[in-house]
């Protein structure tokens, strides 16, 4: 087994970086008001230096994460870059293969549309970053805290959002592998991509050694991309649209709760049923009907829940 410390204090070495084994967090003061900092519960193999002529820190950082009803922590790493003489705006940018409980409720933030006279390229570029990206101006919770606070579900106008929705960016996008992307007051943070095959545990998120360049590679080349997007023309007749509607989101979270509950009671009330009823296998052991049944009702439920709620 590989010592990260070790792996990542010889990458720093032999690039001539700046590493602390232990760190009380970012040094870059104005990216402390990053999500990942505020809500980080400690710190680890943090390497200051500079890549391709920027300044950059990347550590691990440790998260309180949520899986199966459980709380656990695991370590992320994340590369920080400031966007100098880049005008950009706030905005989160989550890939939707990380997003499952969010998907499942409904929530994506804002959509791309085009226009009818848009090219086959251009709505190609659009439908692959609505159905891989969830976009939200402002950062994710303000945008979900705007939408519910404001009866027009507040949008960001295009202006402010162009130089993300700029073709040479969206075809970026469309190749390159990034985690939780997140632009805030002048400061670009990358997590590492989730590569777990296995889902519904926890394990760390972690890049070491000479796998931690990658990130930073990524990471620049998107700051090169976002800084040609300025010369770039716009998409024909683009507009944004916010997919996220605060009542539709209340009532999956209600139609999930209560599917879930009224499946897993349905679950035990066929135990205690005798068996000749069943319309299922003989069997000694049904109580893998509990969970099946509670899992099957939260999706109808929700399904159902957001149905009901979505505008007419």
């Amino acid at each position: 087994m590989t010592n990260p410390q070790h792996t990542n204090l010889t990458w720093a070495q032999e690039n001539g970086y700046e590493f602390k084994a232990e760190s009380d967090g970012v040094i870059f003061e104005g990216a402390r008001s990053l999500h990942i900092s505020r809500k980080a519960e400690g710190f680890r193999d943090h390497v200051l230096g500079e890549y391709r002529n920027r300044p950059f820190e990347i550590l691990d950082v440790e998260c309180r994460v949520h899986v199966d009803g459980e709380y656990g922590s695991v370590w992320k790493t994340v590369v920080l870059i400031p966007t100098d003489g880049l005008d950009l705006p706030n905005f989160d940018l989550l890939p939707r293969r990380e997003t499952g409980g969010m998907n499942f409720l409904g929530v994506k933030g804002l959509d791309l549309k085009l226009a009818p006279t848009a090219t086959q390229d251009e709505r190609q570029l659009v439908d692959a970053f609505n159905k891989n990206y969830s976009l939200f101006g402002g950062g994710a919770f303000e945008a979900m805290e705007a939408s519910i606070k404001s009866a027009d579900h507040l949008v960001p106008s295009l202006a402010d959002m162009a130089s993300i929705c700029k073709p040479g960016v969206l075809r970026f996008l469309s190749t390159a592998v990034t985690g939780f992307i997140e632009v805030k007051d002048g400061y670009l943070s990358i997590r590492a991509p989730e590569t777990r095959v296995i889902t519904g545990a926890f394990s760390d998120i972690i890049l070491q050694g000479r796998e931690r360049e990658s990130l930073l590679a990524v990471a620049n080349d998107l700051l090169d991309v976002l800084a040609n997007a300025a010369s770039e023309a716009p998409l024909s007749g683009l507009s944004l649209e916010n997919t996220f509607n605060p009542f539709q989101f209340l009532g999956g979270v209600i139609g999930g709760v209560v599917g879930f509950c009224l499946g897993g009671f349905s679950g035990i009330i066929l135990l205690f049923l005798p068996k000749d009823n069943y319309p299922l296998p003989p069997s000694d052991n049904y109580l893998f009907l509990i969970p099946v049944l509670a899992l099957g009702g939260a999706f109808l439920g929700n399904f159902l829940g957001k149905t009901l709620m979505r505008p007419k």
